[in-house]
């Protein structure tokens, strides 16, 4: 889902990623209500300068989001949680698209995505951050270290919901790129098993 990134030592930052995990299992067979997607976060991106992105600011206000529970994620064979904020409401209508498709549909305008790469307790121990609207994709590890991973340190997962608290940004200053990714979220929501492909 994530695209390449241009941070350095980018390469070197997955490698240290840990190995396979067990976690708990997540939803195989829920009812759906389009209630439990609800959820409001916003995301921004500020682009200073940039050789591949236009300047400017961008803001993507979410009304829904969807959570997986991913096995074999890269790097390193690992679990993880792949959360897709929407700006649209998932409905009864696109249950077929969210729950058998991963929400590829709703996936085609404006969306933010967080990765949640688990560690062997199933705590966070990497977290990406990809931000889509048209013409623009960045895709960023916003968290690896101690005090960037103290952003998501309000975070739950039993095995079939998630419960994450986090605010942050992450800052990007080198000569080919000078920007800001910053996130606002607060959701409650059920976990189900990735669709697979």
């Amino acid at each position: 889902m994530l695209g390449p990134t241009r941070r350095p030592g980018f390469l070197a930052i997955l490698a240290t990623a840990c190995c396979l995990l067990s976690v708990p299992r997540a939803n195989s067979e829920v009812s759906f209500r389009p209630q439990d997607f609800q959820t409001k976060a916003v995301f921004e991106l500020v682009v200073r300068s940039s050789k591949f992105l236009k300047p400017g600011t961008s803001t993507i206000v979410t009304q829904s989001a969807f959570v997986t529970l991913a096995h074999g994620l890269i790097p390193g064979n690992t679990d993880g949680l792949e959360v897709y904020f929407f700006t649209k409401p998932i409905t009864q209508a696109a249950r077929a698209d969210v729950l058998e498709n991963g929400a590829k549909d709703l996936r085609n305008s404006d969306y933010a995505a967080l990765v949640l790469y688990l560690d062997k307790q199933s705590k966070v121990g990497q977290v990406n951050l990809s931000y889509v609207v048209p013409g623009t994709t960045v895709a960023r590890t916003a968290a690896w270290k101690r005090h960037e991973l103290a952003r998501f340190s309000t975070y739950k997962f039993d095995g079939k919901r998630l419960l994450l608290k986090s605010s942050g940004t992450y800052s990007e200053d080198a000569p080919e790129e000078r920007l800001t990714l910053s996130w606002n979220v607060n959701l409650d929501l059920p976990v189900f098993e990735r669709p697979k492909k």
